[in-house]
């Protein structure tokens, strides 16, 4: 290496420079590296701070049939406008959430190690240090996050860009409190008129595929399978057999099937997370899952609660049914389906349902 200095031999070899060829280290391991607990990477936050997540455990993926693992990340109480050293004691704490209708609830979080869907790499890696007790103890399980670290954290999924910003979100409610609410309240106000003049547009569905067909599809799901994603395959096989336009209607009579279902009466009715009023917690996202269960369990029984809110599932929900036709698309196409439906399926799209 002639004359460069002795420093890389000093430095960790993840941080170190590849002096030959002049090319940064950093950049091959943004192709080999291998991500390891107690690893810290840093975030770009709003108003040019800094932050700082850290892997706190990697694991077997919660489901039998998913490629990779799971990695569960925590963000750390650092923001500064200088970009953190791995000697502040800042990098040894999780940040506690306490905004608005959080509760002290430490941000953690499961995501994939699938490198197809993660984007870790694209973080600057700073260094690595061991877990502390308090991390040492958290129990590696799903929950919501929101009753204690012993009912578990949620699963979310791929890393977004702006994983950390929770820290961002954080210093504001500390240090700009008054206006930072002012601004969620307008934001708020000015959604839920966009959403009210969307949702008052009558939708239609575009052409959907014979009922009789829909229900042959939902009726290869496979109930006796241990998990979720094992249950949802044979229905991704025998649709994945059908033509493409057959399978953007089937979407389409899945997207207005929610839809219909999609109405105060049947929300108020779906056990521990059900609807009671506006002023309360209720999750859009969670009842649109409940929906797909009541779905996933055959004709006769969506008929049923079509026309009888109150038989609406209890406590149980099918997420999966949402990418049955994206997951047969693809397997039958190698390629992502574009294709947007007549009828939204989120919540609160159906406006007569709600009024």
């Amino acid at each position: 290496m002639g004359d460069f200095p002795n420093i890389v031999e000093s430095m960790p070899k993840r941080v170190a420079f590849h002096y030959c060829g002049k090319r940064p280290l950093a950049v091959i391991l943004k192709e080999t590296m291998q991500v390891k607990e107690g690893d810290i990477f840093i975030t770009k936050l709003e108003r040019n701070f800094f932050g700082a997540f850290k892997v706190i455990r990697k694991g077997k993926s919660f489901f039998d049939e998913s490629e990779g693992g799971t990695l569960m990340l925590g963000v750390l109480n650092y923001i500064d406008i200088e970009k953190p050293k791995i000697s502040d004691s800042r990098l040894r704490e999780i940040l506690c959430r306490d905004r608005f209708s959080y509760n002290n609830n430490y941000c953690i979080e499961f995501f994939t190690d699938n490198e197809k869907y993660n984007r870790i790499k694209e973080y600057e890696f700073l260094g690595n240090l061991h877990l502390t007790e308090f991390e040492l103890s958290l129990e590696y399980k799903l929950g919501d996050g929101r009753n204690g670290i012993k009912e578990g954290f949620p699963l979310s999924g791929v890393i977004t860009p702006d994983f950390g910003n929770n820290m961002f979100l954080e210093w504001r409610w500390e240090n700009e409190k008054d206006e930072f609410i002012e601004e969620v309240e307008k934001a708020k106000i000015e959604s839920e008129k966009r959403w009210a003049d969307l949702r008052k547009k009558q939708m239609k569905p575009k052409k959907m595929i014979e009922d009789q067909l829909f229900w042959a599809v939902i009726d290869k799901i496979k109930w006796d399978l241990k998990t979720s994603e094992s249950q949802i395959q044979p229905a991704i096989d025998y649709l994945s057999k059908m033509k493409v336009s057959e399978i953007k209607q089937f979407k389409e009579s899945l997207a207005y099937k929610l839809y219909l279902l999609d109405t105060r009466e049947h929300a108020r009715n779906i056990g521990e997370e059900s609807y009671q009023d506006d002023n309360k917690h209720f999750s859009g996202d969670y009842f649109l899952y409940v929906r797909c269960c009541a779905i996933a369990n055959g004709k006769d029984f969506f008929e049923k609660v079509l026309n009888d809110p109150k038989k609406m599932p209890k406590d149980l929900e099918f997420e999966e049914l949402l990418s049955l036709p994206e997951e047969a698309y693809e397997r039958k196409t190698k390629k992502q389906l574009d294709y947007d439906t007549g009828c939204d399926y989120e919540t609160y799209s159906n406006f007569k349902g709600w009024e």
